[in-house]
């Protein structure tokens, strides 16, 4: 199945506008990861960092103010030890409520542990120095130290894993932001390049093919009416050419149509006009200007080729009226048989002179019809005179009519003879205008008129008309008119 340019460039597009779709897409939840990790980042991991940081910055100072206090005595730095006890005590609040890992967890709740074991130890130190100044100074010394070292050993690892998930997340943002740049990028060749693609292929196939109708059009304009190539691709441009080559033949057989015309109308209008001239000349000259009955004669012949032209004129003159839908026609409800049984009658005396037998075989009781009387004698003259023209001496024409129903009530009419037929080839052009078949006789031609006339006066009823032949084995000529 070839593709048209529609499907063409709808697939190709849709082929962009997935890939366009998907990047998109693609570079939306990439960037909502990336916010995601750089939020984590920042509220998570910084605020931890901070948080802890600021946690080991304060138990320095506040093992300062203990180590103060519990040498001087002084009560002021027992207060400032309080308040700092109360800013860790905020610190370790704040980051108890960030998500954290099970390592970070067991390793802060071991700091909180040691923490709390290290406030115990002061308070019981303080007491035993109010109650016994000679208090065992150095172990408490020994176990705050021990508890301070594994506090500070602890935030120090936590300050390390917090700055390895936070340089991990980092890493795992420029990943991300390193693949959508990649991706990006690649998708956008690909939209480019398919794109270009696209152009080119349905832009070559057209435009290859426009060139050859371009230039066939040129040679046509010249004259030359030759058919174009097949052409494959796309169905469109093979359908203009197929249309292009239809018109093409039509054109051939217009011209030979107007070759035929020139040369049928002035053969037949040459022989009257001939006849006339030469007539008038010998009346002039006084050729028989003693012999009145000869006089008389070319007179007859002058009168008959006038005669002769005026009704050639009127076919054509007829025709063209007709093709131009300008033709008036006097339609009235009447039997049809009469007409038929009249033209049949004007004819009868040339079937008699050819000794051609004139069969009329109508069927009784045929309903009227609505029509113009004098154009359907002409189609059945036409049709009638046909076939006596074709018929051989001894021959037999059958005129029948009959009423057909096809869902409608229509009457048929008959033109059946026994003549030489028609050629098969001509049976699509037996209607044209200015075809004429001779079928290897020879008969008296005519302008190749008469049948395109039936067939428009026909049709202009609301009828039908249609030919049976076999060549050798005569013809037979319907035509067929809708009853009211």
């Amino acid at each position: 199945m070839k593709l048209t340019i529609f499907k063409r460039l709808t697939f190709g597009y849709a082929a962009i506008l997935l890939l366009v779709v998907f990047l998109g897409v693609y570079v939306t939840l990439k960037l909502n990861q990336l916010n995601g990790l750089s939020r984590e980042i920042a509220t998570v991991h910084v605020n931890r960092l901070t948080l802890t940081e600021h946690f080991l910055d304060k138990l320095f100072s506040l093992v300062s103010f203990e180590k103060k206090y519990l040498i001087s005595g002084d009560a002021d730095f027992l207060k400032k030890f309080w308040e700092i006890q109360s800013q860790i005590i905020e610190d370790i609040r704040k980051l108890e409520a960030l998500p954290d890992t099970e390592e970070n967890k067991s390793l802060f709740g071991q700091i909180q542990t040691d923490y709390g074991q290290f406030l115990v130890l002061f308070r019981t130190e303080i007491e035993a120095l109010q109650n016994n100044p000679n208090y065992p100074r150095l172990k408490f010394q020994q176990q705050k130290d021990h508890l301070i070292d594994q506090i500070n050993q602890g935030l120090k690892r936590m300050i390390h894993l917090s700055r390895l998930q936070r340089d991990k997340k980092i890493n795992i943002s420029s990943r991300i932001s390193s693949r959508v740049l990649q991706v990006t990028t690649i998708t956008a060749a690909l939209a480019i390049l398919l794109g270009l693609l696209i152009s080119f292929y349905n832009t070559r196939g057209i435009n290859r093919s426009i060139v050859r109708l371009q230039k066939m059009t040129r040679e046509i304009a010249k004259g030359k009416f030759e058919e174009i190539d097949t052409i494959t691709s796309p169905p469109e441009i093979k359908e203009l050419s197929d249309d292009f080559n239809l018109m093409c033949e039509r054109l051939r057989e217009l011209d030979e149509m107007k070759k035929d015309f020139v040369s049928h109308v002035s053969h037949t209008l040459r022989t009257p006009l001939t006849a006339m001239k030469e007539a008038s000349r010998m009346l002039m000259e006084g050729t028989y200007a003693d012999v009145p009955s000869k006089q008389n004669e070319l007179l007859a012949i002058t009168q008959k080729e006038c005669e002769r032209l005026i009704d050639s004129v009127n076919r054509i003159l007829d025709l063209s009226r007709m093709e131009a839908k300008m033709m008036d026609y006097q339609l009235k409800q009447g039997p049809l048989f009469p007409v038929i049984q009249q033209t049949v009658l004007k004819l009868a005396p040339i079937a008699r002179r050819k000794k051609i037998d004139l069969e009329l075989r109508p069927s009784p009781n045929l309903p009227a019809v609505k029509m113009d009387e004098e154009r359907i004698a002409q189609v059945m003259e036409n049709l009638i005179g046909n076939a006596l023209k074709f018929s051989d001496a001894g021959g037999k024409v059958i005129i029948d009519a009959s009423l057909k129903n096809h869902g409608q009530h229509w009457i048929e009419v008959c033109v059946a003879d026994t003549g030489c037929g028609i050629p098969r080839e001509a049976m699509g052009k037996i209607f044209d205008r200015f075809q004429r078949i001779d079928g290897g006789r020879k008969t008296p031609l005519g302008t190749g008129l008469g049948l395109s006339i039936v067939k428009h006066i026909v049709a202009d009823h609301g009828g039908k008309i249609w030919v049976r032949s076999k060549p050798g084995q005569g013809s037979s000529f319907y035509f067929s008119l809708p009853v009211p």
